[in-house]
């Protein structure tokens, strides 16, 4: 009785790790070397994203004392004084650039909250349905961590496109102005020059 009781209790115990060693070895781990990452189901690591977009080493940079854009090599950058930049966009196959923006800075002393942002884009409405027959307040917009109000609009002749937000470190508003001749592109044309760049805007 004896032995039969002892090799019982050794079955037991060789059952008992060989169901612990099973268990350890299915838990998920995190990747250490992996900074930022999360652990999925199945143990595979995913980096966390960044809303910085990477940038292209020959891009311009057009920046007025708040802000600044990154800018196409073959667009062309000019200076209307230290608050406001123009940005071009390149000519075609005939010499003609189909529009510009204007990236432009106003003295605006405010503390950066969206309240004070909804009372600078009610300014700039009624100020922008003076000259636009059609005119169209989108969704607001987190660009790089600034908060953006956007209309759109158009009149006969060009497509026009109006960003606007709050620089409070600087007392500034920024706004960037973005207008298309519609003779020489369409609307889905413009919107995919201006998402090129307002992705890059950064607070200075």
């Amino acid at each position: 009785m004896k032995t039969s009781r002892a090799i019982t209790a050794t079955l037991t115990l060789t059952v008992a790790l060989a169901v612990t060693g099973c268990s350890s070895d299915n838990t998920p781990t995190k990747d250490p070397s992996t900074p930022g990452a999360t652990s999925t189901e199945t143990g595979t690591a995913t980096p966390s994203a960044s809303n910085e977009p990477e940038v292209p080493s020959d891009w311009q940079t057009a920046s007025v004392g708040a802000a600044q854009l990154q800018v196409p090599s073959d667009w062309r950058v000019t200076s209307d004084g230290d608050d406001s930049q123009t940005i071009r966009a390149p000519k075609d196959a005939i010499g003609i650039s189909p529009g510009f923006g204007n990236l432009q800075a106003n003295v605006y002393r405010n503390d950066g909250t969206e309240g004070e942002l909804e009372e600078l884009a009610d300014l700039h409405e009624k100020d922008l349905s003076k000259d636009l027959a059609k005119l169209k307040r989108l969704p607001n917009e987190t660009i790089n961590g600034s908060l953006f109000f956007h209309f759109l609009g158009e009149t006969e002749n060009k497509w026009q496109d109006v960003y606007g937000t709050l620089a409070p470190e600087a007392g500034d508003q920024v706004t960037v102005t973005w207008d298309f001749n519609k003779a020489d592109i369409d609307r889905k044309g413009s919107e995919a020059l201006i998402t090129q760049i307002m992705p890059t805007y950064k607070v200075l």
